[in-house]
């Protein structure tokens, strides 16, 4: 007798299903009735599991985030200054989606609004990067490196806008060397106190 899937597993399935889709369809060209059929489903058996594709996308997202944000962290947990801590975390925002096709689709101009509109209201990817950024806020903050007078959720909320920054704009950033080098020069000093 086979074993029923949770609700969590099968969200976690199409979602992994959706992101493969997005890779060789495009984003903007993949249809609901794609996933469906890929996950073996009537379209509106879909409609259990995600009640739109901005929804869907978001989920993709979230999984994405989340796996990047603890890559990450195995790297920056090891630095012990605000500065390497901040600089490292932001070129490695970019570093691990350079190159990705998934996030290449996401990034581009025609998709930025989704894309953008999940990173900002979507709670679990909301949920992954205040995560990891608050780690580094509080040791910072714990070492006396982190300006007193700043507000955490403003700081959160610019660091995403920064970081979201550094990965849409490769023209601006073309390199890692570069997103360092701004981070280096322009982020780190507004935060350090």
């Amino acid at each position: 007798m086979r074993k029923r899937k949770s609700r969590q597993q099968r969200v976690n399935e199409i979602a992994q299903l959706a992101k493969a889709r997005f890779k060789t369809t495009g984003l903007a060209d993949t249809t609901l009735d794609m996933i469906a059929a890929d996950a073996g489903l009537p379209r509106p058996h879909l409609y259990r599991f995600f009640k739109n594709k901005t929804e869907l996308v978001s989920a993709v997202i979230a999984s994405e985030v989340t796996e990047i944000n603890a890559r990450r962290w195995e790297e920056v947990r090891r630095l012990r200054s605000l500065e390497r801590q901040v600089v490292r975390s932001l070129e490695l925002a970019v570093e691990l989606i350079e190159g990705d096709e998934f996030w290449s689709t996401l990034i581009t101009p025609g998709n930025v609004p989704h894309t953008a509109y999940a990173a900002s209201s979507d709670p679990k990817i909301l949920e992954s990067n205040t995560e990891y950024w608050t780690k580094i806020l509080e040791a910072a903050k714990g070492r006396g490196e982190l300006r007193e007078e700043l507000d955490a959720n403003r700081i959160l909320n610019w660091l995403l806008g920064i970081q979201f920054m550094f990965m849409e704009r490769r023209e601006i950033f073309p390199t890692i060397a570069d997103v360092g080098r701004y981070a280096r020069e322009f982020v780190v000093p507004a935060l350090k106190g």
